[in-house]
């Protein structure tokens, strides 16, 4: 019995690097973030040039790339943090690569915060377009209700995470 367990420790261990394909994955993804990131910002260069833009449209066409760059930072977290926690560190081994300090500090715990924080962050940006896009109307007064309700969920989500957190930290 005590072999078995051992060789399905061993393997559960080695397939550690299947992980790999999911953060590969993440990283493709802030490609394509990248990419429409800069169409958008070359598409707002061109009508600030050569077009007229009303105040509240800039304001609302810089929180969408604001909104682009918090969602791949987000993910870059959750790629670099993943394959630190769960893969290997051996890739900062190397004089050339220097590990960034915060990730020296993050465990699930930590990450989940950094996550729920950065996921507050993006809501609230978004959350502030959806205010900033429409006219008071009924309609837009009840989307603009839902999305608030949707970022304070995300809010007490947060709080939740952290005391858990802090409980669990006491405790030992």
């Amino acid at each position: 019995m005590e072999k078995l367990l051992s060789s399905v420790g061993s393997l559960l261990y080695g397939m550690r690097f299947t992980m790999l394909f999911f953060y590969v994955g993440l990283v493709a993804i802030i490609f394509g973030i990248l990419g429409k990131f800069l169409l958008e910002t070359y598409k707002l260069f061109t009508t600030l040039l050569f077009d007229d833009l009303q105040k509240i449209d800039l304001i609302i066409k810089v929180l969408e790339l604001v909104d682009m760059t918090m969602v791949a930072q987000l993910v870059w977290v959750v790629a670099l943090a993943g394959v630190s926690l769960f893969v290997t560190t051996g890739h900062f081994d190397s004089k050339e690569m220097k590990k960034p300090d915060w990730l020296d500090h993050v465990n699930t715990y930590n990450l989940k915060l950094k996550l729920a924080f950065a996921i507050i962050s993006i809501s609230g940006v978004h959350a502030l377009k959806t205010y900033l896009s429409g006219e008071l109307t009924l309609e837009n007064i009840q989307v603009v209700t839902m999305v608030a309700v949707i970022h304070f969920t995300f809010v007490l989500s947060a709080i939740g995470i952290s005391f858990a957190e802090r409980l669990t930290r006491d405790k030992h």
